[in-house]
């Protein structure tokens, strides 16, 4: 995935970390375990993808400014260039595991993996949700999934400091399995939780999904375009996409380029196969079969309707 589009220019005077910056800074990942005491990180981003867990205490983070308390247990995901930090509680301190991982590290094993859709939607939308509210919905691991977590954070951290040897491509394994957890748990917390309202940032992006619908198209559309042109991940998308317009993408493409063939029928002699390749239709077997599913009627029949 392109982060290009995260990287703002009211983000440019903001610390930026590279992984080249993590010694020895000739690998594609980076792990650490440490403790804030009474302390607060400086607000900063990163070039790589970092996962932080919460193995003791408390404190608070900020993503763009928004403050959400964190406890033992939170696990959370900052994407490239994202500004944020991290402050320990003013009782107490707080212990966090750091996992920082390039994308490219694990993109080509991981598109294969159950739960990938899941976890991306973990990943790269749900830190933004709190640029349009102070209440950050937060993922907390309890019970055998915290134990995992955090025996495979502890094993990963041993890994790269031995670094013994294949201690990389053990690394990439138990990240992973990692990602594929977090992935199941944030499923179980969307099943279980209670229905959320939209944020503006979603409603105007499927908004504008609809919009550029109506406008192209007599083009090709596929939902994984559409939904990367509006920085949402595909299931995202398709489950906000139905939410707002109470249609599938798919429901709402065709219902679009019906409506603009029945015009066509209407208003001009165009032969049916010409208004099928004109309104986005490749086949017009296709187009026929849509077309009656939406009236009741075939195009012709259609036409021969108005006609009389």
């Amino acid at each position: 995935m392109d982060f290009r589009f995260l990287d703002k220019k009211e983000y440019q005077n903001i610390l930026l970390y590279r992984m080249a910056d993590n010694l020895p800074g000739d690998l594609p990942f980076y792990i650490r375990r440490y403790t804030l005491d009474r302390l607060t990180t400086q607000l900063h981003r990163h070039e790589y993808m970092q996962v932080n867990y919460i193995y003791r205490g408390s404190g608070k983070h900020f993503i763009q400014n928004y403050g959400f308390n964190i406890i033992k247990g939170d696990i959370f995901v900052i994407p490239p260039y994202v500004p944020h930090r991290i402050s320990a509680g003013a009782d107490d301190d707080i212990g966090i595991y750091e996992f920082e991982f390039e994308p490219d590290f694990i993109n080509q094993s991981f598109s294969d993996i159950e739960n990938t859709e899941t976890f991306l939607d973990f990943a790269y939308i749900e830190p933004f949700l709190v640029s349009e509210s102070h209440i950050k919905p937060r993922l907390n691991l309890t019970g055998r999934t915290q134990m995992e977590v955090e025996a495979i954070l502890r094993e990963a951290l041993e890994e790269y400091q031995k670094k013994e040897s294949g201690y990389v491509l053990l690394v990439k394994s138990l990240l992973l399995k990692l990602l594929v957890l977090v992935g199941r748990a944030f499923t179980r917390h969307l099943q279980d939780a209670e229905p959320q309202p939209l944020f503006g940032h979603q409603r105007n992006a499927i908004l504008g999904a609809v919009q550029y619908i109506s406008e192209h198209y007599q083009e090709e559309l596929s939902t994984d375009e559409i939904a990367q042109k509006f920085m949402l991940s595909p299931s995202y998308f398709r489950y906000l996409f139905k939410s707002i317009t109470a249609r599938t993408f798919t429901e709402h493409v065709n219902m679009i380029r019906i409506n603009k063939a029945i015009e066509m029928l209407k208003t001009t002699d165009m032969r049916v196969l010409d208004i099928s390749c004109e309104t986005g239709f490749n086949n017009v077997n296709h187009f026929n079969k849509v077309f009656r599913q939406q009236t009741g009627v075939t195009p012709r029949q259609y036409r021969k309707g108005c006609a009389s």
